[in-house]
């Protein structure tokens, strides 16, 4: 029996451009999101940095079932024209994301 390790990924985002934002991205993205498991943690832009210089102004962290899972959803075929989107919508010289697997 295999046991699969849950990733997070930490989305750090700078949105130049909320409302296309909004609709060329988040708003189609939950059926991609419900089709590979993917469990929504948080996503805000109530952001409070306690240390630090915080350039992003919208934060979200998503839980994938496995690396399997997040390699799946990001290459999804329906996935890729939002990833456009997203990169069209904010500065990238000021977001990321990172996945993060635990430690075992």
């Amino acid at each position: 029996m295999s046991t699969q390790i849950p990733v997070l990924l930490v989305a750090s985002l700078r949105v130049e451009e909320m409302a296309s934002f909004q609709a060329g991205y988040v708003a189609p993205l939950k059926a991609i999101n419900d089709r590979h498991g993917v469990e929504t943690i948080v996503a805000t832009p109530q952001l409070d940095a306690l240390e630090g210089e915080l350039t992003a102004n919208v934060m979200a962290v998503l839980r994938f079932p496995s690396q399997a899972a997040l390699d799946a959803w990001y290459a999804d075929p329906d996935y890729l024209p939002l990833i456009e989107a997203r990169q069209a919508a904010t500065d990238q010289s000021a977001s990321t994301l990172v996945a993060l697997t635990p430690m075992a």
